[in-house]
């Protein structure tokens, strides 16, 4: 499971980033991660369709602005877990988390917040049938 998950972070090798990936995968990193981004997901993707389903909610703009709003919570919660466990665990070894990682840390994010925008679009299809108003968005 621990490589699979890190396979889809590092995209399969596209998307390695040297010692932060190894640091992320080496201490089990990834897994919160990911499990935080499937809960929030599928959270707000409920909320859309089963709470906010009434009639003028019921558009492109909203469900668009659903996804992004996911997007953009579950790259918070990819930098700052990443952020928090890489300066706790670098200081336990009285070690500075490198500079270079902050880059790779957005890196993470963006990459996070994109495996949510798929994510919600595949329970998008899934969850929207039994919705009364919005069963036909995205599609």
């Amino acid at each position: 499971m621990k490589d699979l998950i890190a396979n889809f972070y590092e995209l399969w090798g596209g998307g390695y980033l040297g010692g932060f990936s190894d640091q992320m995968f080496n201490n089990d990193l990834y897994f919160p991660v990911a499990l935080y981004s499937i809960i929030v997901a599928l959270a707000i993707t409920i909320i859309y369709y089963y709470i906010l389903d009434r009639p003028n909610t019921a558009n492109m703009k909203v469900w668009m602005l659903a996804l992004l709003i996911g997007a953009i919570i579950n790259a918070v919660v990819a930098f700052v877990s990443a952020n928090n466990d890489l300066v706790e665990i670098f200081a336990s070894i009285g070690e500075e988390v490198p500079n270079s990682f902050s880059y790779d840390m957005l890196m993470f994010a963006f990459i996070n917040a994109i495996w949510t925008l798929i994510l919600m679009f595949v329970l998008s299809i899934i969850l929207k049938w039994k919705s009364p108003n919005s069963s036909y968005i995205p599609f």
